[in-house]
């Protein structure tokens, strides 16, 4: 394969770079720079993950960050999206999809699930209810879907992932005798989202629990009836959504807990292990037990000292 091909599909990606080298020069395959094979094309993300010793002229294509020193590389693609522009490539040039039942074996299809073009469902899996598959999406093995569930286009829904059971709300009475809340809302789910696996992903009680287009759920995330999340958002493994919660688009979750019918603001960061209990605001990034605003250093108040000198509180 020449440079010439990987520089017109990230032209075509709309990946903005720059190019400086040979367009007419062979690559053959992929690598890390940690286990360099010759001929290949790697990635460089800082210049600290080049290992000491190593001499980046053998390298035959280098993709990297804006500001890394690519030396004595003969071939450099330079681009603020230095990852998606190398696992892009990888994946346009390298990763053909293997050849997969439409439906694997013991599975169950209810008659109301409705399934789209080019939908891949695997094994000992149960859709069970009123259940729309968008076109492209593929459903991994022993998945249950339940009730009323819309999924969209190009999602991914791994192993183990439980989607549209009733969440858990109840009443009690007097003698605090408790009793399950029926739920009759659904589930939500827009295009290109990704569940890893062993997610659960209750139903609303009313409403639906809302997934929008193009986030992305890790392993092990629970996220419980009613909850909205924004489009272009990330929970990272462990995290746990308890009911009614909202995300605005491009919100950032890493491994906490956020309480009941609060709030993450679009552009929101949360830190990991945060327990959020209060709403955070757009463009917030929040840490810690309870999770708190994050202050820089230069933006902390200038306080006098009992001797007069000024210092940072």
């Amino acid at each position: 394969m020449k440079i010439s091909e990987i520089l017109n599909f990230l032209n075509g990606a709309g990946i903005p770079f720059t190019f400086a080298g040979d367009k007419g020069a062979a690559v053959e395959g992929f690598s890390s720079l940690a286990h360099y094979k010759p001929g290949s094309f790697t990635w460089i993300k800082a210049e600290k993950n080049i290992p000491e010793g190593f001499g980046l002229s053998r390298v035959a294509l280098a993709i990297v960050s804006e500001e890394v020193n690519a030396g004595a590389a003969p071939n450099v693609i330079r681009t603020t999206e230095s990852k998606r522009a190398f696992f892009s490539s990888i994946e346009h040039f390298y990763g053909q999809a293997e050849e997969r039942p439409a439906v694997g074996q013991f599975t169950y299809i209810s008659p109301k699930v409705k399934l789209g073009k080019n939908v891949h469902i695997g094994h000992n899996c149960t859709l069970d209810g009123d259940i729309t598959i968008g076109d492209g999406t593929v459903i991994w093995n022993n998945v249950v879907i339940m009730n009323r569930v819309v999924i969209g286009k190009g999602c991914e829904i791994a192993s183990g992932t439980v989607i549209g059971h009733d969440g858990f709300g109840y009443t009690e009475d007097a003698r605090h005798k408790k009793t399950m809340v029926k739920h009759f809302g659904g589930v939500t789910i827009g295009d290109r989202v990704t569940i890893l696996e062993n997610c659960s992903v209750s139903r609303g009680v009313i409403d639906d629990t809302v997934i929008e287009s193009g986030t992305k759920i890790d392993a092990e995330v629970r996220v419980g009836h009613n909850c909205i999340i924004g489009e272009d958002s990330a929970f990272i493994c462990g995290s746990q959504l308890y009911g009614s919660c909202r995300f605005g688009k491009n919100a950032y979750f890493a491994t906490g807990v956020i309480k009941n019918q609060t709030s993450v603001g679009e552009n929101g960061f949360v830190g990991m292990g945060s327990v959020v209990l209060k709403d955070v605001l757009p463009g917030e990034t929040v840490a810690g037990n309870p999770a708190k605003p994050l202050i820089k250093k230069a933006d902390r108040p200038i306080a006098q000292t009992p001797q007069g000198v000024r210092k940072k509180e």
